[in-house]
């Protein structure tokens, strides 16, 4: 008597193992937008966490001091380094991260600023009036100028320089690093405001807000090509032209102002709006401590109303 066997096959066939891939690829594309949304959420809950902490910071010199730290200082024997803008600007002037230091648990490398001299940087950034990559200030704040702390730094910012800081305090519009910039403003150089002077509210009036250490621009009115970005304009504590470490909702050419909404895309160069590489929205601090994410399609209108100090605009955030 004769037995058949028959054979036992255990393995894919060719469309069994094509669907496999195919699921497995399409959990992947799945999985990879939740990676990266994850990830952003961590450095945008970091970058909140770094506003909170200097609009604290500012809180607490605001009490030992009575006033707000200046937007720069300008030295009166050191006014000779003025240039620029019919010699308006001060180059080298030290800006406002170096005063909130000892409240950010720096007092070491505040200690280390020299405050008779200018301020220095290894790289001043482009549009700057000054070389790019050549540094510019005084040796002794050399080490200050070189080492800036994470507090300072987005981790979702695009980082062109370690040199640069990706925050500005509100200096309200066009130039407040100027020497003729007027008062009517939160910052500005040699500035001390008191909150008591901020007539609009605490809750309503910006203090600190996102502006990117790189500047995107135009090459031309009708480019419709990538944007080309700029090395920067945000050097640490260093201040001159373009007003480093400060952000502003309106700049004014001599032909034309300009409105600086989140995110501008410039047309000739950089400028002191604000900006951010959070996907729809830019982080600001205000003046009572708190921070919110400001939706960058915010109405112009009420975003610019939270710059002034006294403005009696009646606005509130959506």
């Amino acid at each position: 008597m004769k037995r058949f066997f028959t054979k036992n096959y255990s393995g894919f066939t060719l469309i069994e193992l094509l669907v496999v891939i195919a699921i497995i690829a399409l959990l992947i594309s799945l999985l990879i937008p939740a990676i990266q949304a994850a990830r952003e959420a961590a450095r945008r809950s970091q970058c909140t966490n770094n506003v909170k902490q200097m609009v604290l910071a500012m809180n607490v010199y605001h009490e030992s001091l009575k006033s707000l730290p200046p937007g720069n200082l300008v030295l009166d024997e050191l006014r000779e380094n003025a240039c620029h803008v019919g010699r308006q600007v001060y180059c080298g002037s030290i800006g406002w991260p170096v005063f909130i230091l000892p409240y950010l648990e720096q007092v070491s490398l505040y200690d280390r600023v020299d405050f008779d001299v200018t301020a220095y940087t290894p790289e001043p950034g482009d549009a700057t009036h000054h070389t790019p990559t050549a540094p510019h200030g005084h040796e002794n704040n050399r080490y200050a100028g070189e080492n800036v702390p994470s507090v300072f730094i987005c981790p979702s910012a695009v980082r062109q320089s370690k040199f640069h800081k990706d925050y500005g305090v509100n200096g309200h519009e066009h130039f407040p690093e100027s020497f003729d910039a007027g008062s009517n403003r939160l910052f500005h150089w040699n500035s001390g405001t008191r909150f008591s002077d901020v007539k609009d509210g605490l809750s309503n009036t910006f203090a600190l807000l996102e502006a990117c250490h790189h500047r995107r621009i135009k090459m031309a009115e009708d480019d419709m090509a990538p944007m080309k970005t700029l090395t920067g304009c945000n050097p640490f504590f260093w201040v001159s032209i373009q007003g480093m470490g400060y952000a502003t909702v309106r700049f004014a050419t001599p032909d034309v102002i300009y409105l600086l909404p989140p995110d501008t895309f410039f047309v000739s160069g950089p400028h002191r709006g604000t900006g951010s590489d959070h996907p729809g929205v830019l982080l600001a601090g205000f003046c009572d401590g708190s921070v919110h994410a400001i939706n960058k399609k915010i109405d112009f209108d009420i975003y610019e109303g939270h710059f002034t100090c006294n403005g009696g605009e009646d606005v509130q955030l959506p």
